[in-house]
């Protein structure tokens, strides 16, 4: 099992949103290709934002603070047919539960309860190791970085330095009950910079 941190959301070549892991020594990267509310959930979250009104993460985490739930760690635990799948350990009154979950939300719930996110099993696989990106060799087995190249090792360096956590640069959002799109991609834009990948 490996303890890692979340590096931040930005958008690959495809402008396709991504959410990039990164080990504690910044040797190996997981980038999980999420879905864009989930994407905006995660990054509203690392830069502090409030939403005007509570979303779907927003929700559940007040439910389990109510009920005196508590997420103790999340963990992306396989990569099955380029699926990663997810666990988000919760200490209830009742004992520790194991709940299965899509990677997006498992790291969506992780940041708004400040715990470890970690990867083990067949998601170890996926891992691309940056210490070999010289050599445009990574480490991968049965998984979605599979026949990666030197210039898709690049891209994956690229991302990351890209999408370091947040510095405070994006202002605020608006109270506005909806964000149109263009305001989205402005805002992840703002976020981890305009990557031309």
């Amino acid at each position: 099992m490996l303890r890692m941190t979340i590096e931040g959301v930005g958008f690959d070549h495809l402008k396709q949103t991504v959410v990039v892991l990164k080990d504690w020594e910044g040797r190996k990267l997981l980038p999980i290709w999420i879905g864009p509310a989930e994407a905006r959930s995660i990054a509203f979250q690392m830069e502090g934002a409030t939403p005007p009104r509570p979303g779907p993460h927003d929700l559940l985490m007040t439910c389990l603070q109510h009920s005196g739930g508590r997420i103790t760690r999340v963990v992306i635990n396989d990569l099955q047919d380029s699926t990663f799948y997810a666990t988000i350990d919760i200490d209830t009154p009742g004992g520790l539960l194991h709940i299965d979950s899509r990677p997006s939300d498992a790291i969506a719930m992780a940041v708004r309860a400040k715990c470890p996110v970690f990867i083990d099993g067949g998601a170890l696989d996926a891992l691309i190791d940056m210490s070999n990106e010289e050599s445009g060799e990574s480490e991968s087995g049965d998984s979605a970085a599979d026949d990666e190249t030197g210039d898709e090792a690049d891209l994956f360096a690229d991302l990351s330095r890209s999408a370091a956590s947040p510095s405070s640069t994006s202002p605020a959002p608006a109270s506005s009950a909806a964000t149109p799109p263009d305001e989205d991609i402005d805002r992840f834009k703002r976020l981890v910079g305009d990557l031309d990948l």
